[in-house]
């Protein structure tokens, strides 16, 4: 081979700064390691009785004492699609053949451990990466002159040490000399990134408390490269760990605070979700010409920041190259102009506020009752479905088709985790046997499947819509791509689809992933559309479908009064629900506890209620299955304004009321008027 064929060879097969032992095939003994550098050409060889040459005479040759080999042929054998070890063949000597086998796979068979030593600080770095602790054996040491006595390690890992030097020359000093000792150097230090975006919102890491942190703000990509060109290093490479999406993290006080963390302040602080990434600490990489292969980025604990901020945008994360569907794939379904066919003849009335004019007075509380009036306004979703190509599923509703992220799957992300890498990115950096679908899937389930209003308003009724698409074809199978499932969740599907021989519901953890031929995807209802829940008529075509599968379409009208308790939740608690309860049960109001009843029970309940009145929660999505003309009055804590309960209480016909309250207690916890709700029912008893 030439050498450009030979970099070439190394780029295509991902050999590039990969090492490999040399091991002989007749008595598979273990010789040193070979090296691929960054050039994709052989570097580093020390061996007692053989040299290797990248080229001689056109050719990559083995050469030792007995004389000159030749490599002839090449079988690659892979693992999970990489490289685990090439064989060459001899041209004079076909039976002594050679063969490279990977150290990641090599290490793992003979149980050795590349050795990390650690310099020990008040810092505990090994829980920031833990995945990548496992993979090495750690020694501890407490100085300096400790470390540099281990010859036989190749990595040196630090946290907190470089901004704790008082001194600019401490720091070059302390980095020339470990650096010339250690091939690959790592410093976990704070994060000197978002410094000056936290200043600018009025807020600081915990890190700025310490006056011992003279570098704080320093130590940078910058600094480091600078310095790094005087010392041999070849690369450094910058990660970001434990990620943030919003103030509301405990290494992040206001400016003014003095001290660490204040959790009560915390529970009070007003969010601000961020428009960038904001890391605590930074991992930065320094690597010499002869470093082993070390990649930080296996930890799903730490993000690469190269990676992160050019590339996409999940929510208020900055990225770029996000594709919509109708770019990706073939539109299969759009809601047509003409709805009144999918409603069937049934009206959707407008939502009601009950007001009472001294509740309102103060300016505020007028401000939040103009906000709910414009959330309850009706305003209608047009649904599309399209088909995409070659998709990447990620257990977090996360989708790539065609390699390009799809706009809309990263849906409310930001307002679940305050870490990245647990909604998208563990998913497809995680290492996971091989699934793929072939033929047609249906992806239903996003983000939020585990909670019951958008698993039943979002992910089923996107399930439904695309598998009836499908029936217009002919097919032999579809396969539903579902979140993990629990009881309420595998009884809905069994409901739908439990009599479909056809149809095969496959589960993916948060942490996984799937490949498919072909999705079906229904961006505006399994991902971001709007801010607050809207109006769709294809509903009525999903509620229909479960009544029918229960016994429940037709039944007599409606009798009983129920009140929906939230006894059974610590989300946003009704703090005197006792009090409200036996203010209803004068009325003659049954108690209802969801939690732990089948689904079927619930539908039944709804679909014989006259009378509901409920605080606001998923309880209230099964308002859905309620007759026509049944009256429902939603009690809404004022801080928490929602309207999906409404936009499916009003796709069944309801008649929806509500009440706005205004005292808030703690644990999120809120306080109902009681003799107002006495007032309101009696108006309607």
């Amino acid at each position: 081979m030439e050498k450009s064929e030979i970099s070439n060879f190394c780029l295509r097969n991902h050999l590039k700064g990969r090492e490999f032992y040399l091991e002989t095939m007749i008595d598979n003994s273990l010789s040193d390691k070979i090296f691929f550098g960054n050039t994709g050409l052989i570097e580093g060889i020390d061996h007692s009785d053989k040299k290797y040459w990248n080229e001689h005479h056109g050719s990559i040759i083995i050469m030792n004492k007995e004389g000159v080999i030749t490599w002839k042929s090449l079988e690659i054998r892979e693992d999970n699609g990489l490289v685990a070890e090439m064989v060459f063949s001899n041209f004079t000597h076909p039976e002594k053949e050679i063969s490279l086998v990977s150290t990641e796979y090599k290490i793992k068979e003979i149980e050795i451990k590349e050795k990390i030593v650690l310099l020990k600080t008040n810092y505990n770095v090994m829980a920031l990466i833990p995945r990548l602790i496992s993979m090495y054996d750690v020694v501890e040491v407490e100085t300096l002159d400790e470390a540099l006595e281990h010859f036989d390690s190749k990595i040196f890992l630090s946290a907190l040490v470089l901004t704790h030097m008082e001194k600019e020359n401490d720091v070059a000093n302390f980095l020339e000399k470990i650096c010339k000792f250690f091939p690959v150097a790592m410093f976990v230090e704070p994060s000197s990134y978002s410094k000056s975006y936290l200043d600018n919102l009025g807020y600081k890491s915990h890190h700025d408390n310490y006056v011992e942190n003279y570098f704080l703000d320093k130590i940078d990509l910058k600094f480091l490269t600078n310095i790094g060109r005087n010392i041999g290093t070849y690369r450094v490479e910058h990660y970001g760990g434990e990620a943030a999406f919003d103030i509301r993290v405990p290494w992040i006080v206001p400016k003014s605070w003095p001290h660490n963390v204040d959790y009560s302040e915390l529970v009070h602080r007003k969010n601000y979700t961020f428009d960038r990434p904001v890391f605590e600490m930074s991992a930065f990489v320094l690597k010499g010409f002869n470093a082993p292969f070390f990649a930080p980025d296996v930890d799903l604990e730490l993000i690469e920041l190269q990676t992160i901020q050019p590339h996409a945008k999940a929510g208020a994360l900055l990225f770029e190259g996000f594709r919509s569907a109708n770019d990706l794939g073939k539109e299969l379904y759009k809601t047509p102009l003409d709805r009144s066919k999918l409603l069937g003849g049934r009206t959707i009335h407008s939502a009601q506020v009950i007001e009472e004019a001294d509740v309102y007075a103060e300016p505020q509380k007028q401000e939040i009752l103009r906000n709910w009036y414009d959330l309850c306004k009706s305003e209608w979703l047009d649904l599309s479905v399209n088909e995409l190509p070659r998709c990447i599923v990620g257990g977090s509703g996360f989708i790539f088709s065609d390699g390009a992220p799809v706009g809309g799957s990263e849906y409310l992300i930001p307002y679940l985790y305050t870490s990245m890498y647990q909604p998208i990115w563990s998913g497809l950096q995680k290492p996971h046997l091989k699934r793929h679908i072939s033929g047609v899937a249906i992806v239903g389930f996003n983000h939020l499947y585990d909670n019951y209003y958008h698993f039943m308003a979002e992910a089923l009724s996107a399930a439904l819509l695309c598998y009836d698409i499908l029936l217009e074809r002919e097919f032999e199978k579809v396969t539903i791509i579902t979140g993990k499932t629990n009881k309420f969740r595998r009884e809905y599907f069994d409901i739908i689809f439990g009599k479909d021989k056809k149809v095969e519901i496959i589960e993916l953890d948060r942490d996984e992933y799937i490949t498919a031929d072909n999705a079906l995807y229904c961006g505006h209802l399994i991902g971001r559309s709007t801010p607050q829940p809207c109006l769709i008529a294809e509903r009525v075509s999903l509620q229909e479908r479960l009544l029918k599968a229960v016994g429940l379409f037709s039944v007599a009208p409606p009798t009983r009064l129920v009140y929906i308790s939230r006894q059974d939740t610590g989300a946003r608690p009704i703090l005197n629900e006792a009090e409200l309860i036996k203010c209803l049960q004068s009325f003659g109001f049954e108690i209802y506890v969801a939690t732990g009843r089948s689904v079927s029970e619930q539908i039944e309940v709804f679909r014989t209620a006259r009378l509901v009145v409920a605080g606001h929660g998923a309880g209230v999505s099964n308002m859905f299955f309620a007759q026509n003309d049944t009256i429902l009055i939603e009690l809404i804590q004022a801080s928490y304004l929602n309207v999906g309960p409404l936009r499916l209480a009003q796709i069944a016909g309801v008649k929806y009321h509500s009440m706005l309250f205004f005292e808030d207690g703690e644990n999120n916890g809120w306080y109902v008027d009681i003799n107002r709700v006495k007032n309101v029912i009696k108006d309607f008893c």
